[in-house]
Formats: C-alpha cells, structure tokens, sequence
C-alpha cells in the first residue's frame, strides 16, 4: 500500500519528464523524415513549417506552465520570484515565435525584424533575471580553477556570438580588399566614352522602374494586412540594432549559464538547474547556427530542432524542482 501511493504521487513529476522526452524524441525524428528540402526546392511544405512551429510553440508553453506552477507554490527551494520570472521568459517566447510564425509563413513577409522581436526581449530579459535571482543568492564559493572555467566559457561564446553576428575582422577586411581590388581593375578597364556608359546604365535604369511597377505579391499562406506590411517596412531600418541586442543578451546568458552550471555541479538540488543551464546552451546553439547562416536561411533546417530542445530542458528541470522540493518539505516535517 505504502510503496503504491509512493508510485501514485511520484507519476505526475515521472509523466512530465516523459512527456519531454518523448517530445524532443519525436521532434528530431519528424525533421530528419520531413525536413530535407526536395532536389530544386528552396521552401519547405507550407504543412512542415506549421508542424514544426507548433512542436516550438508547444514546448515553450509547457515550460511555461510548468514555470508558473513552481512560482504558486510556496514548498519550492530556489524561490517563486525566480520561477515567476522563468515563467514570464518562456511565456514571451512562445508568443515570440507565434508572431515570427505569422510573419515568415502566413503572410509571406521577411521576418528580419518583427513584432516577435520584441517578445523575444522580454523573454530573453526575463530568463537573465531569473538565473541571476537564482544564483545570487547563494554562497558560491569557487575555486580559481571554476572560475577560470566560467570566464573560459563566457569567453569563448562572447568571441563567438560577436563573430558570426558581425563577421570575423581577417575575413571582412580579405573581402573589402578583394573588393577594392575588383573595383580598380572595372575602372582601369572601364571605356571613356560617355555613350557607352549611358547605354551600359540604361537596362538598369529599365529594370529598377520594372521592380517598381511590379506589385509585391504575398508568398505566405494569407494575404498580408496592410498594418503588418507597413509595420514590416518600418522595422526594416532597425535589422542592425537589434542584432546588438541578440548578441548581448545571448552572451549574459551564456555566461550565467555557464555560472549554474559550475556553481550547481554538486548537491541535493543541483539536477534541475543543471538542466537549465543545458537548456540556455541549446537556445544559445540554435541562435548562434542561426546568426551564421544569415541571409541564406531557410526555415526548417535540422538545427532548428535546439530551439525545441531548449524549451523542454527548461520544463524539465521546472518539473524535478518541483519534486525535489515537495519530497524535501515532506521529509523535514516527518523528522520533526
């Protein structure tokens, strides 16, 4: 009787890592079978891309849940506050992506800068919040050889972030010099005659007034609002702040992860936030595959599945911090 209804109150919290598990499971699998792009193709199936958001978006609202449910509850050890504000970042990050959703693949638009962005601040914000009121806190007591590793790590993802988002300094100055190169030697060969340069411009001048004239059709699943359409051009001129913002928000995060990861390496209630700490890394992962590639992106890709996976670390451990905490408030009443 006695071991039963420990199974009973044990299966919510072992049902939820299943849950995940299975998840993230079965979303690597739907894109390996259904993500490769077809021989002559450069979308993916309106169907795929509905599918694989809805797996993202799934996953962020459960760690949300899971986030919110930890700050309601008055046993849990790291503290609602902290919860609460895990709870907001994942809750902004679905809402994030449902605008970058609708932005990309309802209507067709260039999702560069979107109202999705803004979410993804939040969310971003939120998340450093809530790690930092998680560690502060506690007495870390580090040896030098600890700290060397978070400052290695922190390093290393700030060198990289700043690398793939704003290129690296040898590889941009090769390419200005190439360029430079190639334009003297245009202009060494270029002919002077003045007719033969207007003649040369003229087809250009022909194609800019076609590009004009031409309406923008809409390659999305609806046609665009006037409002998103209008508020897509004017966020257009904000693409490179924004990209600043990325970069810094996801170098804080991948250094107070690394922080977590190092302070919470040992001890009773260290598993939930060393997943946590996984889960900004694989968040991290994905943004950075996703700075790199740039312009030639294409949604669906086999990368994008760390996003997913960052969501349901962050459910994961949401869920044993629960369970530790409820067992650990048990236990203390009995021996009292």
């Amino acid at each position: 009787m006695t071991q039963s209804s420990k199974a009973a109150k044990s299966s919510p919290g072992q049902s939820t890592l299943m849950l995940c598990l299975g998840w993230g499971i079965g979303s690597i699998i739907f894109f390996l079978l259904f993500g490769a792009l077809a021989p002559g193709e450069d979308s993916r199936a309106d169907w795929f891309l509905i599918s694989i958001n809805f797996l993202e978006i799934f996953a962020f609202l459960l760690a949300a849940l899971l986030c919110f449910r930890n700050s309601g509850s008055s046993q849990i050890i790291s503290g609602r506050t902290v919860w609460f504000a895990l709870g907001i970042g994942m809750a902004a990050y679905a809402a994030g992506t449902v605008f970058f959703f609708l932005w990309g693949t309802v209507w067709g638009l260039d999702p560069a800068v979107s109202m999705g962005d803004g979410f993804y601040f939040i969310s971003y914000i939120a998340m450093v919040v809530g790690m930092l009121l998680a560690a502060l806190p506690r007495r870390i007591d580090l040896s030098l050889s600890q700290w060397g590793t978070i400052l290695a790590i922190g390093a290393a993802g700030i060198i990289l972030a700043c690398g793939l988002n704003f290129g690296w300094p040898s590889v941009s100055a090769q390419i200005w010099i190439q360029s430079a190169m190639a334009a003297e030697i245009r202009l060494a060969q270029a002919p002077p005659d003045a007719a033969v340069v207007e003649e040369a411009a003229a087809p250009v001048v022909e194609e800019a007034v076609d590009a004009a004239v031409e309406p923008e059709v809409s390659g999305g699943l609806l046609p665009t609002p006037g409002w998103a359409q209008a508020l897509d051009d004017a966020l257009e001129q904000f693409a490179e702040p924004v990209a600043l913002i990325y970069v810094m928000l996801d170098c804080f995060l991948v250094v107070i992860a690394a922080a977590l990861l190092v302070a919470f390496w040992e001890g009773r209630f260290s598993q939930s936030w060393k997943l946590i700490a996984i889960a900004t890394f694989c968040l991290y992962i994905a943004d950075m595959v996703f700075a790199a590639v740039g312009d030639s992106y294409v949604e669906g890709e086999l990368w994008e599945v760390f996003w997913i996976l960052s969501a349901l670390f962050f459910a994961a451990g949401a869920a044993i911090e629960y369970n530790v905490s409820r067992r650990s408030r048990r236990g203390s009443r009995r021996r009292a």
